[in-house]
């Protein structure tokens, strides 16, 4: 019996769900080469064509996957979690090596999008290890929807016993079609690596945040029905439009990124809010120098407390997540200052919702504007670059952040009955927005003019702070 013979056979008594689906599969050899090295000891080379260029990379080592394998499975097997989630097959080695770690009681579950990567497997390794262990349980398909059941599943009834592995190099042979799935996973990657510093950071920062007891900026849900809401962001297209906020001012409502502040007060537009979320210290260097100017200050609870306190003006707190205070408002954060803003004028009721400087991506050479905080160049080859669809229909580069803040927006904003528009004039095309230039805009939504401050004032009087504007 052929070693695929047997494996089939195996697969399609404890998988036939799985096996249906492989059973016809034919390997391109071109794209998926088994290489050998001088013990016997195999390896796929996946040969991928990712945004219009041909990419080559090896699933296991070319000298060593046995070793390579034992080591990842040392590194990422967490024995106090009872069940383990695991994406990527490959041709199993860390798969098996994994499973010899497990203790009785506990699971591992291995999800594998690629059908030819596994079926490269089934016909030249043997799998029986794997598939007759009733502790390794297979989720292989290429439809991520019912991938995305599964896993949604065990989540759901396993909470706290979840620990989750990625193999890095069955990330990259993830099919091109699978564009967010591949995203999903990869972040879910990314998360998993925040230290446990970043966590202390937050907690710090949360328990000097709560002692100044400031109001929520759920006092400001609801009161801004059918208003127009600018939010400004500092990607590099800012620089093309941003003068033109001056017209803007006090026809819509404008929330600027504490990024923001700084350009838009060095050309006297004056957002009627501005917000911060990060826990660093550097977020000092966004207020330096307007400390006083009295325009109200929205921070994540989480939020730097060293520049949060330097703030005299009129302060706001959301609340998130598990950093919730038992408040009956909270925000969204999606990570981001922009997307923590938006779920904020989204539950203000602004409509329009109008971004401007929300690039997204890498334009010319920039990921912020000139005179934003955080500028910086990039490079094709850094870690994690992916492309994306402009909205002139060219391919820009992002990074792995940037895109999940495009996917958190898109999926936000197709929950609402309301008019969202993208003003950036430059960056990722954002699907379920109106891309208009900002000058279009102005002249066709904001045709009324709102005494904003003075609205803004009553309702911070209401909750008790007096309201000054500097």
């Amino acid at each position: 019996m052929t070693m695929l013979k047997n494996n089939l056979e195996l697969l399609k008594k404890r998988y036939p769900e799985i096996y249906n689906e492989i059973k016809d599969i034919h390997v391109d050899s071109n794209a998926y080469q088994i290489i050998q090295n001088n013990e016997g000891q195999k390896t796929l080379k996946v040969t991928l064509d990712l945004y219009g260029e041909n990419k080559s990379f090896f699933l296991h080592s070319k000298y060593h996957p046995d070793v390579e394998a034992d080591r990842f499975a040392r590194e990422q097997y967490k024995p106090e979690f009872s069940i383990q989630i695991l994406y990527g097959f490959g041709l199993g080695y860390h798969v098996e090596k994994i499973a010899g770690l497990l203790k009785p009681d506990s699971m591992l579950y291995v999800i594998e999008n690629n059908l030819m990567v596994f079926r490269s497997a089934l016909e030249n390794m043997d799998l029986c290890p794997i598939l007759e262990n009733r502790n390794v349980s297979l989720i292989v398909s290429k439809d991520v929807g019912y991938i995305s059941e599964k896993v949604k599943e065990l989540i759901d009834n396993n909470l706290d016993k979840v620990s989750f592995i990625t193999h890095p190099a069955s990330l990259k042979a993830i099919p091109e079609e699978n564009e967010y799935f591949k995203f999903v996973m990869e972040n879910w990657n990314l998360k998993k690596s925040i230290t446990d510093d970043y966590d202390n950071t937050l907690r710090n920062n949360a328990k000097e945040n709560l002692k100044l007891n400031s109001p929520n900026v759920g006092i400001f849900f609801d009161k801004f029905k059918d208003v127009p809401i600018i939010i400004v962001s500092t990607g590099p297209s800012l620089d093309k439009n941003i003068d033109l906020l001056k017209e803007a001012k006090g026809r819509a409502l404008i929330i600027s990124a504490g990024s923001a502040l700084r350009p838009l007060l060095m050309r006297n537009i004056k957002p009627d809010f501005f917000a911060i979320i990060d826990p660093q210290d550097i977020t000092y260097n966004q207020i330096k120098g307007y400390e006083n100017i009295g325009i109200p200050f929205i921070y994540l609870v989480t939020a730097a407390s060293y520049t949060v306190s330097r703030y005299l003006g009129p302060k706001l707190v959301a609340y998130y997540g598990k950093y919730n205070n038992s408040s009956e408002h909270l925000v969204d954060s999606g990570g981001s200052v922009a997307t923590t803003i938006l779920d904020i004028a989204i539950k203000m009721g602004g409509n329009p919702i109008i971004l401007v400087g929300q690039d997204l991506a890498y334009v010319d050479g920039k990921n912020h504007a000139q005179y934003g905080s955080h500028a910086s160049i990039y490079s094709p080859e850094l870690k994690n670059m992916r492309r994306v669809k402009g909205q002139n229909g060219e391919m820009l580069y992002t990074s792995l952040g940037l895109l999940s803040y495009k996917y958190w927006i898109e999926n936000r904003i197709q929950k609402e009955k309301r008019i969202f528009i993208n003003a950036t004039e430059g960056g990722a095309y954002i699907e379920g927005m109106k891309h208009i230039k900002l000058r279009d805009v102005i002249s066709d939504y904001l045709k009324e003019s709102f005494d904003f401050e003075n609205k803004i004032k009553s309702i911070l009087k209401e909750s008790g702070i007096q309201h000054v504007q500097g």
